[in-house]
């Protein structure tokens, strides 16, 4: 479903609907932004894709941003999926980060994908591992090194404790009302 800038503006928790289909959109807590419910399994990632993919396109993001910020997503819903599986609810975040930019100035844009395996750290990186390991180095690297993990709450139905594990949208900016 192709969704434009208004379908996407920021709403209140009140205003939140949630549809089986994982394509409700509601407010990223007190963060401007949006949240996707993320299905389980092994569709998580491509699921993840498409989403942001629809919603940076909504939003005027080049292409090629769009192709980076989906192999980034598809990294960390990946990695939901395979280290936290169990810990539900998973869920897909975009929002602009931008407390210290000045009303009506640019803030970064942001995805998150949120897990509920709180206590989990992030791994270090290693290139020697074998086939595992590399993801968060590629998100490290696509994202200039604007990433990281915050211990939160999930935003979709009661609050859940866990972590969302982040990434800037290279070269994608949104303004603050």
């Amino acid at each position: 479903m192709q969704r434009t800038p208004a379908d996407l503006a920021p709403q209140t928790m009140a205003d939140a609907v949630a549809v089986p289909t994982g394509e409700a959109r509601a407010p990223a807590g007190t963060m401007p932004g949006w949240v996707w419910a993320l299905p389980g399994g092994p569709g998580c990632a491509s699921h993840a894709r498409a989403v942001l993919r629809d919603a940076l396109a909504s939003l005027g993001v080049p292409g090629d941003v769009i192709a980076d910020a989906q192999l980034m997503v598809s990294e960390l819903a990946t990695n939901a999926h395979q280290h936290a599986g169990e810990h539900g609810p998973h869920e897909l975040w975009l929002y602009v980060a931008g407390g210290d930019a000045p009303a009506g100035g640019a803030g970064e844009v942001r995805c998150a994908v949120f897990d509920a395996l709180a206590d989990a750290s992030l791994p270090g990186y290693s290139w020697t591992s074998g086939d595992c390991g590399r993801g968060l180095s590629i998100v490290r690297d696509l994202s200039g090194e604007r990433w990281g993990m915050r211990r939160t709450m999930s935003r979709l139905g009661p609050p859940v404790r866990g972590k969302a594990v982040w990434f800037a949208v290279p070269g994608a900016t949104a303004v603050l009302s």
